[in-house]
């Protein structure tokens, strides 16, 4: 196995050699431009040329090698892509919460969730108040209410230790954002056209 391994590494090698043979032979430099600046960055690009195509061979030798561990690194990194691609973020966040009051000004108050009317009426209140931040974390975000606007120039609002700190976001995260979904305001749309109060003292018939 050994014996196989090495030989197709000369094999690769002297077929890389050859190849650059022929390129320098067919591409001959002209004899007016050595030694100045246009062979040294000619020599420049070829080392780099050959820094990537040794990278690329050792890649490929090492995928040989060890196919399992290849394709797990090849699944997990791109399952870390994905949840960086579909990082909301906080205009996602905006335009989710517009969609969610918009979908309960369709349902009478009469049946409206009274519990998912406060969330909303909530974290709209903080909107225009300016205190509602966003913390992205590359892979999710948390949507997070702070104490002060941005344009409040109080000592506390700009002590940097008076202000809340990373550690304590969680204490004040209002939703959870991945993979293109802000799951809090998922949850509080579950059942906002059902009011559990509407029948609460009605009486079947007797």
């Amino acid at each position: 196995m050994f014996t196989v391994c090495r030989s197709s590494k000369l094999y690769s090698t002297a077929i890389g050699s050859g190849l650059k043979q022929q390129i320098a032979g067919r591409f001959a430099f002209p004899e007016r431009f050595r030694g100045t600046f246009v062979e040294r960055w000619k020599q420049y690009w070829e080392s780099v040329a050959k820094d990537y195509y040794e990278a690329t061979m050792s890649i490929g030798t090492y995928i040989r090698e060890n196919p399992v561990k290849s394709l797990l690194t090849t699944a997990i990194a791109g399952c870390a892509y994905y949840c960086a691609a579909t990082n909301p973020d906080e205009r996602s966040y905006r335009s989710e919460l517009l969609d969610c009051a918009n979908s309960m000004l369709y349902i009478p108050p009469a049946v409206q969730n009274p519990s998912a009317v406060r969330r909303l009426e909530y974290l709209e209140q903080c909107y225009n108040m300016g205190v509602i931040k966003r913390l992205n974390l590359l892979f999710f975000s948390i949507m997070w209410i702070d104490e002060f606007n941005e344009n409040v120039q109080a000592y506390k609002a700009n002590c940097k230790y008076l202000k809340p700190s990373v550690l304590s976001v969680h204490e004040r995260a209002v939703d959870f954002g991945f993979i293109n979904v802000w799951w809090n305001l998922r949850k509080t749309m579950v059942d906002y056209d059902i009011n559990p109060e509407e029948w609460k003292d009605y009486k079947g018939p007797e």
